[in-house]
């Protein structure tokens, strides 16, 4: 189950990651060519420009110049016209002559141009002297196009760059780092482990589903220690039950194998407690009861385990306690007992049986050894104490 969560958890990261770059890429990649574009656009309208601009300067300067037959006027006027980048070609007609004034290329068997032409005629008083025609580089916007897409390409990476540098440490910390922590609390939670806190302090979505699933579990770790109270709890009494008898004892029982410690068990029961309920009612047997517990703790340690495991039968676990001791302590309980009134006005009696561990028996062993011996007190006349050693 957790390797599942961790897939998904690294699924989650992963697609925050790549919408975040999809995110970013995206608006950045499109503003690189729509301004790439535009720039495009710009520098061939520049260039339009240029070629229209050169075109209709060289018509009026060369006009004389066709009027009067002067080619060197011409190659003047052309010659500076050509030291610019942007010119591949010039040609200067005259219809008056029928002759090229001037017809001069950049271009060579080695180098093409991709050209573009621009002719345009040159009248005088309605009489049509020639025409002049330039042809301009379209590739002269290559080079500053690659120049101008280098640099958009290094902008939009130091911003792209830049916002991930920023943006990254956000999603971490807001948004990765409190899904990682939700995942183990889920699987502390799916473990059963109750009692353990998760403290979350923040007020983000992620930090209030925290809390929550935090009071959740404090909400079910109170109710299960109820619920396990109640399966250990005698209701009545208050006393341990048989299944809180079993879970206490263990624990004393191994102490007392693994350090060689004295270990003495008794089981108690009320004489003709069932004349007690059939005269006075099962309402005043239950308030005999409750008072004859509370008296027996009182007479006891804290170490030592007393448990309600039938309708009128009790079972004491006296810890570091040989059998003579314990035999001793439940005479003091019974001669105390006999001698109490409980609320029918009566008195009651108690007969017992104990027994020792000798670090061999089984509980279930232990408990049958103090039954017999309990048995031995009830039919040599009740309200006495029978120890029955272990062999």
């Amino acid at each position: 189950m957790l390797k599942n969560k961790e897939t998904k958890f690294h699924s989650v990261a992963l697609h925050l990651i790549l919408v975040l770059l999809l995110g970013l890429f995206i608006p950045l990649v499109t503003g690189m060519v729509i301004t790439l574009e535009h720039e495009r656009i710009k520098l061939e309208n520049k260039l339009s420009e240029f070629h229209r601009e050169t075109v209709k300067t060289l018509a009026l300067d060369t006009q004389d110049a066709l009027l009067s037959f002067s080619p060197e006027e011409v190659r003047n006027i052309a010659g500076s016209l050509l030291k610019d980048e942007r010119i591949v070609s010039i040609e200067v007609f005259s219809k008056l002559f029928d002759v090229y004034l001037l017809r001069v290329s950049k271009a060579t068997s080695d180098h093409q141009f991709n050209s573009e032409s621009l002719r345009k005629n040159i009248v005088k008083d309605g009489e049509n002297l020639g025409y002049v025609q330039v042809k301009v580089d379209k590739g002269w916007i290559t080079p500053r196009i690659k120049v101008f897409h280098n640099h958009l390409i290094i902008l939009f990476s130091s911003m792209f760059l830049s916002t991930l540098l920023l943006v990254i440490p956000v999603i971490y910390y807001k948004i990765l780092k409190p899904l990682k922590r939700l995942t183990k609390q889920a699987d502390i939670l799916s473990k059963g482990e109750l009692g353990i806190v998760c403290d979350w302090q923040g007020k983000d979505e992620l930090s209030m589903l925290g809390k929550t699933l935090d009071d959740m579990r404090s909400k079910l770790n109170t109710h299960f220690n109820i619920v396990k109270e109640m399966a250990v709890t005698d209701e009545l009494t208050g006393l341990p039950n048989r299944h809180g008898l079993y879970a206490g004892i263990e624990k004393i029982m191994h102490l007392s194998r693994r350090y060689n410690r004295p270990l003495s068990i008794a089981i108690f029961d009320i004489d003709f407690f069932k004349t007690v309920n059939d005269t006075y009612g099962h309402g005043v047997g239950d308030e005999v009861l409750k008072i004859f517990s509370q008296f027996v703790c009182r007479r006891i340690r804290k170490a030592d385990i007393f448990a309600r495991i039938g309708g009128e039968e009790f079972v004491l676990v006296m810890s570091d306690t040989p059998i003579e001791s314990a035999e001793l302590l439940l005479n003091e309980i019974r001669e105390a007992v006999s001698e109490k009134l409980f609320p029918h006005g009566g008195k009651i009696t108690v007969s017992a049986g104990v027994t020792d561990y000798s670090g061999e028996e089984q509980l279930d062993q232990l408990l049958e050894g103090a039954d017999i011996a309990l048995y031995k007190a009830k039919k040599n006349g009740r309200n006495q104490v029978v120890a029955e050693p272990s062999i």
